[in-house]
């Protein structure tokens, strides 16, 4: 890439990038940026939409032309996310540049976050610079961010106090992030009475000014302080949150009106904060009509309508119907599979089981009785949990014959689990069923068709690491001012490469997969009509990784909760599912669940990637089940406190994910792989982080390759999956952190970085948000 000279600065902006660091002034101008760290534009933009942005991109180049730095900066804008212009880092860098040394406040705002994409130390701290003249330009985001870097010590020592006087002097000026900040700095438990009192009166001013936002953070200090008016100053902010447009405290206050009582009134008031929600967020949609229509389905159902008896007994038994009821559930589709409507049997059987208890064990014959007729109407998963249940003979009877003929169908349309039972089953009886032989049964290769085989799988990897890259990257050359500027964005995914070791199926029952929809585009949303996408294969539907930490619940990185591939929308909205039990990722494997909700931790900092870590919420009782599945299970969060686990004591660690096997071209493994590593020790971690504030500091773990032949690091794809250790006195698995992220996935000499769940910001995030643990 060329590079003309810096002939867009002035003297003042080189001045202050000089003063973060001397070694800037001999800094390229424009930069060459990294291929990923940046959100790649949507290549699948419907063409109604390219047309709007490109009309306003010229309009900007026509105003920005004439002398208008405010369009400068907007065309920057057009160049950094591709939308109107191709995607150009390097153009947008000097657009931003132009803007902010005419004073554009705007603009120096936008530089400085461009910089910080980089991702070099020396860049970071030009972009204080930039933040810190953006804020002077009057830049209220600016502001913002240059009290973060006082509080954090970016360019020094930590300036609380600097900070907090900054957060003051900007919330005076109206900013509504900086009094949000103020307030929760406030109301932390070490800060005087008198702090205390005025951080709520300050969250409280936002709230009923509109602050969504605030009125989220106000409704959780309430949860937290044990005062007689808690409940009744959380209802009202959660009705203020609502009418603010935060649709998650409308469904907090109608399951809020919900408990109170059933009445009528009760249940009126319920369907107006449900029907709000609906109207902010299309995906929660179902609660309103569950409770706008249960009066009538009742009535039905009461007089004999057996098909509204399911689905009244269907919205009971969903966790997350605000008529959850789940005794009422099963009398309703017992009845309803006893008197022949198959629909019913299967959830009927699930109730019955998920209602029992060691001291009141299930009816085997009713239990039975369900499985078979749901068995019979040709349900998969009936006839598997029949199959299952008569082989093991703890919730029924053992009977291994009627076993054996339910699981011969089952092997011969290729269940793993089946096809075991029915080969151990031949080893011992000379009666059972003959399988058809499968794969596994083929001469040995003789040394020549071994490297020819070898010889064509490195072809194909090849070919699919060119497709790979063709989907996921995009490159530009673009021709400013007579010079030419070449860029390419691809997506910023990260999964486990280098040598690593396959994982046998169910030896990490933990792991989740956020798998992306089967086409890239935006669903319908905010008043627009569907937009036909591209078809994704099934590499580029691996999005992140997790772990499940409680029923319902995966803990990943607080960057995925975004795809970036997607233009950013939300993988609550965009159609992503949270599967479990696989192994191979591109096959029927496993568990696939529904999106509730995500909670991203209140400190994130993308362009750092601090507390890059965030729950998700998903629907239990809601999925569905491939060909195949191993049992899920719930991971330890490490019990040990922040300073009683000593890092350089654990002699390894794994972490987990479907993968790239290298940095550049890398192919995506369709079987889940893991990595041995070695955790660096916390002042060489910090160094690397430069997480010196008291926020932030230990907040991140550090891990490089094992070396041996079970090495590796975590890469792009694997984000959000574990950091686990096995060490503990006990050898039970303990999570100990989440990826998140790192350079050229740790093959630049720098570690892999994981979020750490002891520090006690994730502590304290982690109880607010889960549920307790007696609702699991």
């Amino acid at each position: 890439m060329r590079r003309p000279i810096a002939t867009l600065l002035g003297p003042l902006m080189i001045a202050l990038i000089m003063a973060a660091s001397p070694a800037l002034a001999e800094s390229p101008i424009p930069r060459e940026y990294p291929e990923t760290g940046s959100e790649r534009a949507d290549p699948a933009k419907p063409a109604d939409q390219r047309a709007r942005e490109e009309a306003q991109a010229n309009a900007d180049e026509a105003s920005c032309n004439a002398g208008n730095q405010s369009a400068c900066s907007d065309l920057g804008e057009a160049y950094r996310f591709g939308a109107g212009r191709p995607q150009n880092r390097p153009v947008a860098e000097l657009l931003y540049r132009r803007a902010c040394d005419a004073a554009d406040g705007a603009g120096c705002f936008r530089l400085a976050n461009l910089l910080r994409s980089s991702g070099e130390d020396a860049d970071k701290q030009a972009a204080v610079s930039f933040h810190t003249r953006a804020c002077r330009l009057g830049a209220i985001e600016g502001c913002d961010a240059e009290a973060d870097a006082l509080a954090w010590g970016t360019l020094g020592e930590p300036d609380p106090a600097a900070a907090e006087a900054l957060r003051r002097t900007t919330c005076n000026k109206g900013g509504r992030e900086a009094c949000r900040t103020l307030a929760n700095e406030l109301m932390a438990r070490e800060r005087s009475l008198a702090e205390q009192d005025e951080g709520r009166a300050l969250i409280d001013r936002q709230c009923r000014a509109g602050d969504a936002a605030a009125c989220s953070d106000a409704a959780e200090h309430w949860r937290l302080l044990i005062a007689p008016d808690s409940r009744a100053r959380i209802a009202d902010y959660e009705r203020l949150g609502c009418a603010a447009g935060d649709a998650w405290l409308c469904i907090a206050r109608a399951k809020r009106a919900m408990a109170l009582s059933q009445g009528p009134a009760e249940r009126a008031a319920a369907l107006v904060f449900y029907e709000s929600a609906c109207a902010l967020d299309r995906f929660r949609c179902s609660d309103a009509a569950q409770l706008r229509d249960e009066p009538a389905l009742t009535a039905s159902c009461d007089g004999g309508d057996q098909a509204a008896c399911i689905t009244l007994g269907n919205s009971l038994a969903d966790p997350g119907s605000p008529l959850e009821d789940k005794p009422r559930a099963l009398a309703l589709l017992g009845a309803g599979c006893d008197a022949g409507v198959t629909e019913g049997c299967l959830e009927a059987a699930r109730l019955l089981v998920g209602l029992s208890s060691k001291a009141a064990p299930p009816d085997p014959a009713r239990l039975d009785g369900y499985l078979a007729r749901a068995c019979d109407a040709a349900q998969r998963e009936a006839c598997e949990g029949l199959a299952d249940t008569l082989a093991d003979g703890a919730l029924l009877p053992q009977d291994i014959p009627r076993a054996v003929a339910l699981y011969a169908p089952q092997c011969e349309n290729g269940r793993d689990t089946a096809c075991r039972f029915l080969e151990e089953q031949a080893m011992t009886d000379p009666a059972a069923p003959l399988m058809v032989a499968k794969a596994n049964f083929t001469p040995e290769l003789t040394p020549e068709e071994e490297a020819e085989d070898a010889r064509l799988a490195r072809e194909e990897r090849a070919r699919e690491s060119a497709e790979d890259r063709l989907r996921n990257c995009t490159t530009t050359t673009v021709v400013f001012e007579g010079v030419s500027y070449t860029d390419t964005v691809c997506m910023n995914v990260t999964r486990v490469i280098g040598r690593g070791f396959g994982v046998r199926p169910g030896a990490t029952p933990w792991q989740a997969l956020v798998w992306r929809p089967p086409t890239l585009g935006r669903p319908a949303t905010r008043g627009r009509g569907a937009t036909p996408g591209r078809a994704l294969s099934p590499q580029e539907r691996v999005w992140c990784g997790g772990s499940v930490i409680r029923e319902g619940w995966v803990l990943t990185a607080g960057h995925c909760l975004n795809d970036s591939g997607m233009g950013g929308e939300s993988i609550q909205t965009a159609g992503h599912r949270i599967r479990l039990g696989l192994t191979n990722a591109f096959g029927d494997e496993g568990f696939s669940y529904p999106i509730i909700a995500t909670f991203r931790h209140p400190n994130y900092d993308r362009q750092v990637l601090a507390f890059d870590i965030a729950l998700v919420q998903y629907d239990p009782k809601r999925g569905t089940r491939g060909s195949t599945a191993q049992a899920p299970a719930r991971i330890r969060l490490d019990p040990v406190p922040l300073g009683g686990r000593k890092i350089e004591a654990i002699p390894r660690v794994s972490t987990y994910g479907w993968g790239l096997t290298a940095v550049l071209n890398g192919t995506i493994s369709d079987q889940l792989r893991g990595a041995r590593m070695t955790l660096r020790d916390a002042a060489s971690c910090t160094n690397v982080t430069k997480f010196t504030d008291d926020l932030r500091r230990d907040s991140v773990l550090c891990a490089d390759e094992l070396k041996g032949a079970e090495g590796g690091q975590a890469c792009g794809g694997d984000s959000g999956g574990p950091l686990i250790t096995y060490s503990d006195a006990d050898k039970v698995p303990t999570l100990i952190g989440v990826v998140s992220g790192g350079v050229d996935c740790g093959t630049a000499k720098l570690p892999s970085r994981y979020i750490r769940v002891a520090h006690p910001r994730v502590q304290e995030w982690l109880k607010k948000v889960l549920p307790p643990a007696r609702s699991r």
